[in-house]
């Protein structure tokens, strides 16, 4: 329903606004998708303005003045506790004991999908397949949203040049020579 509460789309243009904007931290299939929208119409949260027109794949979604009602109360009802799942992480997690050199693949490994990531949300043009103006205030949201993106990213980076350092200097070397020696 956010995505129609921008504009009206079909349920095609949701899936690639969804595309665009979500896929990182919250996505939807289309097996989900386009069930959901028949929900959401017998519900009498979206409609087709100008009734039904062609493939149900082309037709165009409007919210509700009951589906605007749903979503608001949805946005201001509390969060989900942030869940992460990143499989990099968990390898990390045990690779130490099997030495530096497998941190160090598995750092480099995080630097290259977090610049492929910055590469990706910095060529996004927020807004852009939107029917208003960006001077339009509901704009801000995705603006913001790319800028959380272009951060977290660059962090994270920051973070692999940090450890990759730490783990290259002597006293880690050492430390990690001695671990391997016999007793």
């Amino acid at each position: 329903m956010g995505f129609l509460s921008l504009q009206p789309r079909s349920g095609y243009e949701i899936r690639e606004a969804a595309k665009r904007s979500v896929r990182f931290f919250g996505g939807i299939s289309d097996g989900q998708m386009y069930p959901q929208l028949k929900i959401l119409e017998d519900l009498a949260l979206i409609e087709a303005p100008k009734g039904v027109e062609g493939p149900r794949s082309r037709q165009r979604w409007q919210l509700t003045d009951t589906g605007r009602e749903a979503l608001r109360k949805w946005l201001v009802s509390p969060s989900a506790h942030l869940q992460m799942r990143d499989e990099n992480l968990v390898k990390f997690l045990f690779a130490a004991q099997e030495g530096p050199e497998l941190l160090l693949h598995l750092i480099r490994e995080r630097r290259e999908s977090f610049t492929w990531f910055l590469n990706l949300i910095k060529e996004i043009q927020t807004g852009s397949s939107w029917e208003d103006s960006k001077e339009d205030s509901s704009f801000a949201g995705p603006l913001l949203l790319q800028r959380y993106g272009i951060g977290f990213a660059e962090t994270v980076l920051d973070w692999c040049d940090q450890a990759e350092v730490s783990l290259l200097s002597p006293k880690n070397k050492k430390a990690f020579n001695d671990k391997e020696k016999p007793l």
